[in-house]
């Protein structure tokens, strides 16, 4: 009796290990889906779910992907390629209520290749990740 009990409760971990809307809740796909929404879906509207108060009051005002881009990202392209660099976690992820996440990012703009990084802070808030804070590119220079 015990046996199958305790057969039962792993089967029910595993289970609810492995379901898809928990992986979709990670914060680096919450990152990856915002910069596809901006770059590849040209949809402002699903970046600005994704993001905190402060942040989609000011995306409202760029309105559409393009300025987005131009004007908060800082790195314009016509398409890109998305990939996770990296990920400031460690192991103990379900502690933590704040992440920065580094996407890399390879895509044109006009005729020219371009690849570069870009650095995001997500909280935690509530059930889901969102973005609080989109870093500048560290290396841009007015002159």
């Amino acid at each position: 009796m015990i046996k199958t009990i305790a057969l039962a409760v792993l089967a029910a971990s595993l289970i609810s290990g492995c379901n898809p809307r928990h992986d979709a809740q990670r914060p680096e796909n919450v990152a990856l889906t915002f910069f596809d929404a901006l770059y590849n879906q040209n949809d402002a509207q699903t970046a600005m779910t994704l993001v905190a108060d402060d942040l989609r009051e000011v995306m409202g005002h760029y309105r559409i992907a393009s300025q987005i881009q131009r004007n908060m990202v800082g790195l314009p392209l016509d398409e890109a390629e998305l990939e996770v660099a990296e990920v400031d976690i460690d192991f103990f992820r379900r502690n933590s209520d704040q992440v920065e996440v580094l996407v890399r990012f390879s895509g044109h703009s006009g005729h020219r290749l371009i690849r570069d990084d870009r650095l995001v802070r997500l909280e935690r808030r509530g059930e889901q990740w969102v973005i609080t804070r989109i870093y500048s590119d560290k290396f841009k220079t007015n002159g």
